[in-house]
């Protein structure tokens, strides 16, 4: 079994000093609106994935008036205790322990699987490309050992690769000096694609059990991974054929002073019975496909990395009709993992309908006020 046993914040968001122990299988926490409820999955995502699901600055963590702060927490998996601990210093890079030896996060992203089910989502459907590359980015980092790593390889080539866009722009010269970092972009490039893609097709398969479920299969949702590079069977016909688009694109890449092929502006499409959901869809279609994209990819993980992920569920259950909330509640009641629930209001028998023993949470202002754990039948 995999789960959080405590947490530990010092100067993190609203709280100050405060140390939780956590039900190995369901935890509610409750409290009125902005008291901490947001705040205490967010350190718990950041203590497995090392960022938030909020902010992409870290120091929007920071307590008020502080400039560092300490979450660290006790993973039981396999029966073992991961004792790992994640702090922040203002403009210092993260320091990651587990067990205090040095943590990497290739490793720990995998490791301690966390998911997230929050409002926000409906942006994984909504919005533009770039958030869908992230979700794709940390969802292949979970399930590949080597993705992260090349991603940010991948990251530090195109960089050099744009500022050499930038500051040579005579034609011969920048040939000459684009050679390598081409090869690099190249390489690492159709690797995350390759990646990508599989992954797309993967979760495709899950995330449509959950949305047949919800639709009575009246609707059909299907992905596709629509990339800027030509994909090709075999790898070596991909390679040629980025080489290729590359240099077709050299005098406009030359005026624009960046990459405008690879994996960086890569899309995933999204569609319900063919059209494309971003534009195509009613409000209750993107949340009943935004939904079940993450019950699939909390379902891939599990069948992938044969344990439960961690799952984390902010607010949903006033955001959802009741049809949505019974497919809500029945995924809780399948997944043997553990999970966690904040909510603003009393949830009423629908925790009692899971019929779960579960651990009570009431926070105020940053500081548990109120513990309790109460049977399941």
């Amino acid at each position: 079994m995999f789960y959080l046993k405590h947490i530990n914040l010092e100067a993190f968001r609203n709280y100050r000093q405060q140390y939780i122990q956590f039900h190995p299988g369901l935890n509610i926490i409750t409290g009125d609106n902005g008291q901490g409820k947001t705040n205490l999955l967010e350190a718990i995502f950041f203590l497995s994935v090392n960022r938030s699901f909020r902010t992409r600055k870290d120091q929007e963590l920071l307590h008020f008036g502080e400039n560092c702060f300490n979450v660290k927490g006790s993973f039981i998996r396999d029966d073992f205790d991961h004792v790992v601990h994640v702090g922040y210093r203002h403009n210092q890079r993260l320091t990651i322990k587990v067990n205090n030896d040095q943590g990497h996060r290739y490793n720990h992203i995998k490791d301690y699987p966390v998911i997230v089910f929050c409002p926000d989502d409906l942006q994984i459907i909504s919005e533009g490309p770039s958030i869908r590359r992230r979700f794709l980015n940390l969802e292949a980092s979970r399930l590949d050992p080597t993705y992260l790593k090349n991603l940010r390889d991948y990251q530090r080539v195109l960089n050099q690769r744009n500022r050499i866009l930038k500051d040579f722009k005579n034609r011969t010269l920048i040939n000459d000096y684009l050679v390598s970092w081409d090869q690099a972009l190249v390489s690492l490039g159709v690797s995350l694609i390759r990646v990508r893609t599989d992954l797309v097709k993967a979760l495709e398969k899950e995330a449509r059990l959950f949305f047949d479920a919800m639709t009575g299969s009246k609707e059909e949702l299907s992905l596709e991974y629509a990339s800027t590079v030509k994909r090709c069977q075999d790898s070596n016909e991909m390679i040629a054929q980025f080489h290729h688009d590359l240099q077709e694109k050299r005098e406009q890449e030359m005026k624009r002073c960046s990459t405008l092929l690879g994996p960086h502006l890569d899309d995933m499409v999204i569609m319900i019975n063919g059209y494309n959901t971003r534009h195509y869809s009613s409000q209750g279609q993107k949340r009943t496909a935004a939904l079940a994209l993450k019950m699939g990819e909390a379902s891939l993980v599990q069948k992938k990395q044969d344990l439960y992920p961690i799952i984390l569920l902010d607010d949903v259950f006033s955001e959802f009709d009741q049809a949505r909330k019974q497919h809500l509640l029945n995924f809780i009641r399948k997944n043997a993992g553990q999970c966690f629930i904040t909510s603003a209001v009393d949830l009423g028998g629908m925790i009692e309908e899971l019929k779960r023993s579960y651990k009570q949470i009431k926070i105020n202002r940053g500081i548990i006020v109120d513990e309790e754990v109460r049977a399941g039948d």
